[in-house]
């Protein structure tokens, strides 16, 4: 049934795209984080959803009358010169090509979808479809993982989507980290009480499913961003009341299976997972050492070979955590956005990654200083506290190049472009007004 479903209705949103590349990109990334193809098992399954959406989006906008121009900000001009250095790290790679290759078409793909977004989104309606098309994926799904796990009181293993990008519970807990801030976006808009009722039910079901998701990464980034919204919100109640609400019916089902393992947060040095982790940082940072501009290629670190290399080295950083007690026979992966693009991309490809989310936040702030639209300024807050996250829970996770990072920072762009348009208009009436008068006075 959902299969005949799926194929039925396909079709009507592929037209709605060719008529609104904006819907495209919407449903661009609906398609990345929500991965359609995992909720069907028939025929539909075989379907290239996510490929057909992209492809019809580039048509809508090849064949769009009257494009609004974009200008190249420094945001964007970075963000491409980041993915150009990755192609050369790719060429000259000391990882194994294929895997390296396959890595960096991903990377290409979302490079391409962060592209389209900032020639696409042009209005608030747009941000909006856009936001309203996050929501509907990654928000989503975690309030059914959230309502499985407290009809079971705490049984249901929280799972990311299989197949998508967001299949390790890890991975999920991020993205509705991430998305929460903008589930609170657009809470204040929504007029229908039934709906505004939906959408706190989801986000406090989202909060259910991080806690549930035994993620001690996202636990952590709930923390931060709880505290974050509280120094920054001015219904400080409200929040208080959504996010203890979340905890207090998660805590409420929580194993002392989960409990334990909260624990180990305090107990690190003896944790074998952490300690495990601090064994895959090491060795990025040695293949950055001994690469330190190109870096060793996209998961080179997850090279057995350059691993077993590596390993007899790892001692050299044991001043930072000693881990010569430790021994992991297979490669781990990088588990921090940060120690991953310096393994990947060397010092360098680093000190671009965050330049990029450093040169978000600033002009996030930017955004809030040079507008006086106050639905601006309540998404560019949100956006901030997405990032926010994203920085703080992708410090335990492998998702520097990921699809939602790219929308923040797309988002970013495309508002600093709506404000310099809008500032524009207001110049453009000054000076007619002027000249009306010096008419007048003529």
């Amino acid at each position: 049934m959902r299969d005949i479903f799926l194929v039925l209705v396909f079709p009507i949103l592929l037209y709605f795209i060719l008529r609104r590349p904006y819907i495209g990109v919407s449903m661009w990334i609906w398609s990345s984080m929500f991965f359609p193809n995992g909720w069907v098992w028939g025929f539909a399954a075989s379907f290239r959803y996510n490929m057909l959406i992209a492809l019809a989006t580039i048509l809508s906008y090849i064949f769009q009358k009257d494009k609004i121009k974009t200008d190249a900000s420094g945001l964007t001009t970075l963000i491409l010169f980041f993915f150009f250095w990755s192609t050369i790290s790719s060429f000259i790679t000391i990882s194994y090509s294929p895997v390296v290759w396959f890595e960096w078409n991903t990377f290409l793909k979302i490079i391409i979808f962060y592209v389209f977004c900032i020639l696409t989104i042009k209005t608030k309606h747009h941000v909006n479809v856009f936001i309203w098309a996050i929501t509907l994926s990654a928000a989503f799904f975690g309030a059914g993982e959230g309502l499985k796990y407290i009809v079971t009181g705490g049984g249901h293993v929280v799972e990311g989507i299989v197949g998508s990008r967001l299949s390790d519970r890890n991975e999920l807990a991020l993205a509705l980290n991430m998305t929460i801030p903008l589930i609170i976006f657009l809470l204040p808009q929504v007029k229908s009480k039934l709906l505004k009722m939906a959408l706190t039910g989801t986000l406090i079901l989202n909060i259910v499913t991080i806690i549930g998701s035994f993620s001690r990464g996202g636990l952590l980034g709930l923390i931060i961003i709880g505290g974050y919204f509280f120094l920054q919100s001015k219904r400080k109640l409200l929040v208080s009341i959504i996010f203890f609400g979340g905890f207090i019916i998660a805590s409420a089902m929580v194993s002392d299976k989960w409990t334990n393992r909260m624990d180990t947060i305090n107990t690190m040095e003896t944790d074998m997972s952490f300690l495990g982790r601090v064994m895959a940082w090491k060795q990025a940072t040695l293949m950055a050492i001994d690469n330190p501009i190109f870096g060793g290629g996209f998961k080179a670190g997850q090279n057995q070979a350059l691993w077993l290399l590596y390993e007899p080295e790892f001692s050299k950083l044991d001043f930072i955590v000693d881990t010569s007690g430790v021994r992991i026979e297979h490669a781990k992966a990088a588990h921090s956005i940060y120690f991953q693009v310096l393994g990947d991309l060397g010092f360098v490809g680093l000190f671009m990654f965050l330049a990029i989310l450093l040169l978000t936040y600033r002009k996030l702030i930017w955004v809030t200083k040079n507008t006086d639209d106050e639905w601006i300024i309540n998404l560019a807050k949100m956006l901030k506290v997405s990032l926010v996250a994203y920085c703080a829970g992708g410090a335990a996770l492998s998702l520097p190049y990921f699809d939602l990072s790219f929308a923040i920072f797309a988002l970013t762009h495309i508002l600093c472009e709506i404000i310099k348009r809008e500032n524009n208009k207001k110049v453009l009436l000054i000076t007619e007004e002027k000249k009306i008068r010096r008419n007048n006075y003529a």
